[in-house]
């Protein structure tokens, strides 16, 4: 069965694009590192155990508290907690550096499903990619995520304008990919 083609046109907006590019980092971050991120999180769990457990067992010991220990284990851990706490801010620099360096961001994009993929097209740019080249398209609230192994696209929802023509992109998206297509 062959279904028409589904385009879709939409404008870039600032704080969608953020929200966009952090879900995808998720996304990525889910599929590619999953293993390694929780590693990481244990590690670092491990070592603020270990650290609590000797800084209290010296200042138990000593009755006063272990500078050196401190030091020794509280400078790590404040980079660490200085780190997370500023990726956020860092991102949305960087997305904002984006959207004003780049004259393609600003760009209506128009996004076209049919039998051939997914073809995105604007006024400097057109990018195609096959069906079998996504790993996963994935739905959120906000957003459709298109991921392949070297670049990752969205589109949002409110660039579909009727309840009936989502439901048929998602029914667009689950006939070409089948299990790789997790939409509601």
């Amino acid at each position: 069965m062959t279904r028409p083609s589904s385009m879709l046109r939409w404008r870039v907006q600032a704080d969608e694009h953020y929200r966009a590019i952090r879900t995808l980092r998720r996304e990525h971050a889910r599929q590619e590192r999953r293993i390694w991120r929780e590693l990481r999180i244990l590690a670092l769990g491990a070592f603020t155990l270990v650290a609590i457990a000797i800084i209290a067992r010296q200042w138990h010991a000593t009755h006063q508290p272990p500078i050196a220990f401190l030091w020794i284990f509280g400078v790590p851990l404040l980079l660490v907690g200085g780190y997370a706490a500023t990726r956020p801010l860092a991102l949305r620099r960087a997305v904002q550096r984006q959207l004003d360096e780049d004259p393609s961001t600003q760009q209506e994009r128009r996004y076209t499903l049919d039998s051939a993929g997914l073809r995105i097209d604007g006024e400097s740019f057109h990018v195609e990619m096959p069906w079998a080249q996504l790993v996963v398209v994935r739905e959120t609230n906000e957003f459709f995520l298109f991921v392949t192994r070297k670049a990752a696209f969205y589109l949002p929802k409110r660039a579909i304008a009727w309840p009936e023509r989502l439901e048929g992109v998602r029914d667009l998206l689950v006939e070409y990919l089948g299990d790789r297509a997790d939409v509601r």
